[in-house]
């Protein structure tokens, strides 16, 4: 029962949409990008950033079983050989199996599997501890906060940057 991915596709937006039942749990998976309620076009127009040869964005379903259990995107950026990963997301019934770390580690493979891509990084909001944990254990370092940055009614959420780069990656996977 391993996972994999695969791109994410038009028939996957209902199942994602369904993980998501306010605008918190939206505004923690997608940032302050995505609108609430979840508009179906956003979601298109991401998609249709994987495209080409040389895509802007990579979004992906996470497969176990041939059900979506994950999604993820990662933004590429040549010019500064970073992956920037974001909008990860477990569903909410596979959580709580240890899926995260197995997860993470084909995110990551995924991101540096561009030979270009040096560093990889994310943002996550500071009050997010389990996934801040599962981040660290895929190796990837705090870099630091960006304080008082996502009102959200009567709070300010602090936005934490973390890091990986290629050779902690080269160095972990050699130990694996």
């Amino acid at each position: 029962m391993s996972l994999d991915i695969r791109k994410f596709e038009k028939r996957d937006i209902a199942a994602l949409f369904s993980w998501f039942d306010n605008e918190r749990d939206v505004l923690q998976w997608a940032g302050a990008a995505l609108s609430w309620p979840l508009r179906r076009a956003e979601i298109v127009d991401l998609i249709k950033q994987h495209r080409g040869r040389t895509p802007l964005r990579e979004v992906w379903a996470v497969i176990r079983d041939d059900a979506m259990v994950g999604h993820f995107q990662i933004g590429l950026n040549r010019r500064l050989r970073t992956a920037a990963l974001g909008r990860i997301a477990l569903a909410p019934a596979a959580r709580g199996q240890g899926l995260a770390g197995e997860m993470l580690n084909l995110i990551v493979a995924r991101a540096f599997s561009h030979p270009w891509v040096h560093r990889t990084d994310l943002l996550v909001y500071a009050h997010n501890s389990a996934a801040i944990r599962a981040y660290e254990q895929a190796g990837f370092v705090l870099e630091g906060t960006r304080r008082e940055t996502t009102p959200i009614g009567d709070e300010i959420w602090d936005t934490h940057i973390m890091s990986l780069l290629r050779r902690e990656f080269d160095k972990r996977t050699e130990r694996e």
